[in-house]
């Protein structure tokens, strides 16, 4: 699972009701695979943008590129 994104992910859950959107270009990993979902079920809701901003705030995907 482990590589950066090609293509703009959405995560669900069992229901298929939304966790998070992942952007394109975005690092994904087991222990980051691991911190979206702890991070939803402490939450009890889908992650915001500003919710993945703060899980991972070294990443480039999340940031604003300028055109």
């Amino acid at each position: 699972m482990a590589g950066k994104l090609n293509e703009p992910r959405v995560i669900t859950d069992h229901r298929h009701e939304p966790v998070c959107i992942l952007p394109h270009g975005f690092q994904l990993d087991d222990a980051r695979w691991e911190a979206i979902w702890q991070r939803f079920e402490e939450k009890g809701a889908a992650l915001s943008h500003d919710d993945l901003r703060d899980l991972f705030p070294d990443e480039p995907a999340l940031h604003n590129n300028p055109l």
